[in-house]
């Protein structure tokens, strides 16, 4: 069946039931075209209502492109379940909008269309916190409507005023069919550390690398195969895996270390594990002592295991519960004592081996081993290894306070972490795991 039969059926269907809050189709013809403008792309939609609106969504969407619409009223979604649950794209949820927004990864989608009070009158920054930056948030009903409530022109204008201020969107208001607004996102308010020293993380930190070897016999890389390295740094790991046949395409948020890796031979590209376009290209995907820095954990599987063909493999290590537990105390007891320096952003994801699984097989990962490896870990002097790991939480101290704050770490970690005999050793432990991509 068409577009336009779909869309008749819909409205013959509303008619039938009295229901009256139909979107238009020039509305409509927006979102397909917007939907179009994002291939691969994961939408949104708040009050699915009838589905006339997600009609004209599913129209614009590509065959990888994946759509949650939700709407709590069963009189009207049981009317778009009937017509448009034969389009695997679509998955109708019935029930709250407040209990979606809440239950999704933040910065995952690339446009929602709030059409309902959820995510719109209230919940919007719960929602607009899922949109990804360049991800699109569209309403509509913003011009006076004669089935408005008393009351409700204010309200309307109260919602224009809270988006114009924001300074994470561009905002453009549109006083055609019923009144859109469109917003652009354009920043998010934490993104992951991404400055990155390739000659001084090989001086103070070859040990990344050097101990991670085990992690690419577990990937056991094939001639011929094609394998996402995420976190790729300067490619020695990736280099190792070519040296073993495979085709290796490398990424990393680091501009520095996409270069350098560049340098060495690799094929690397700056890219973000959250903002990968990739559908089901790779054999298997590749990680080690880079997924801890993500702060969106759970868009990283979703977007891992998309990037997997069917049976393919994700094998990756990076830190687990309890990594570098002593490390972290005595930074925050140092903040704790210089109110001056603010809060210390602690962005590390270090997940225990039940929690990352039940994350995995969500989104049809089925975890094949995973364990967490205590793994205390020899390094040159902590002071270095602050230069390396902690440049983010500590960018917004000036020089002399950076330095101070390392000193005392320094000072508060010695009788934990050093010994004459060993010298420096951090309290690392990892998490390693394999899994078979099943869905």
């Amino acid at each position: 069946m068409n577009t336009q039969n779909k869309i008749q059926q819909i409205k013959t269907a509303c008619q039938k039931i009295g229901f009256d809050q139909t979107g238009t189709d020039s509305v409509g013809q927006l979102l397909a075209t917007l939907c179009t403008a994002k291939p691969h792309g994961r939408f949104l939609e708040l009050g699915t209502g009838c589905g006339l609106s997600t009609t004209w969504m599913l129209s614009g969407m590509d065959a990888t492109s994946r759509l949650i619409s939700v709407d709590d009223d069963p009189r009207v979604i049981s009317v778009a379940r009937e017509i448009l649950s034969g389009d695997g794209r679509l998955s109708l949820v019935e029930g709250s909008g407040e209990s979606l927004i809440d239950a999704q990864p933040a910065h995952s989608f690339d446009l929602i269309f709030a059409d309902t009070w959820p995510g719109k009158y209230h919940h919007l920054d719960e929602a607009l916190a899922l949109l990804k930056t360049g991800g699109i948030y569209l309403i509509d009903d913003m011009l006076p409507q004669s089935n408005w409530p008393d009351g409700h022109a204010l309200k309307a204008e109260a919602l224009r005023e809270t988006l114009r201020a924001r300074d994470d969107l561009t905002v453009t208001e549109l006083d055609w069919s019923t009144g859109i607004i469109l917003c652009t996102k354009i920043q998010h308010a934490h993104t992951e550390t991404n400055t990155w020293n390739p000659t001084r993380y090989t001086q103070h930190a070859s040990f990344v690398s050097e101990l991670a070897l085990p992690v690419v016999d577990l990937l056991d890389p094939q001639p011929g195969e094609s394998i996402l390295d995420l976190g790729c740094g300067e490619g020695t790991l990736g280099r190792e895996i070519v040296r073993r046949g495979a085709k290796v395409l490398g990424v990393d948020l680091s501009p520095e270390m996409v270069a350098q890796a560049r340098t060495n031979g690799l094929e690397a590209e700056v890219m973000s594990v959250t903002d990968m376009p990739f559908v089901e290209r790779f054999d298997a995907v590749f990680s080690n002592a880079m997924l801890h820095w993500v702060r969106e954990s759970e868009l990283a599987v979703v977007n891992i295991a998309r990037a997997l063909k069917p049976g393919g493999r994700f094998v990756a290590e990076f830190g687990g519960h309890g990594n570098v537990h002593h490390i972290v105390e005595a930074m925050r007891a140092v903040f704790a004592r210089h109110p001056d320096y603010g809060e210390l952003d602690d962005f590390w994801y270090f997940p225990t081996p039940d929690a990352y699984s039940a994350m995995l097989k969500i989104h049809g990962l089925e975890t094949e081993t995973i364990e967490l490896i205590p793994r205390p870990t020899p390094i040159d002097d902590i002071a270095h290894w602050l230069i390396v790991f902690m440049a983010g939480a500590t960018q917004h101290l000036s020089d002399k306070q950076a330095e101070s704050f390392r000193l005392e770490v320094r000072n508060e970690l010695k009788a934990t972490l050093y010994t004459e005999e060993k010298g420096w050793v951090a309290d690392y432990v990892r998490l390693r795991l394999k899994a078979i991509k099943v869905l």
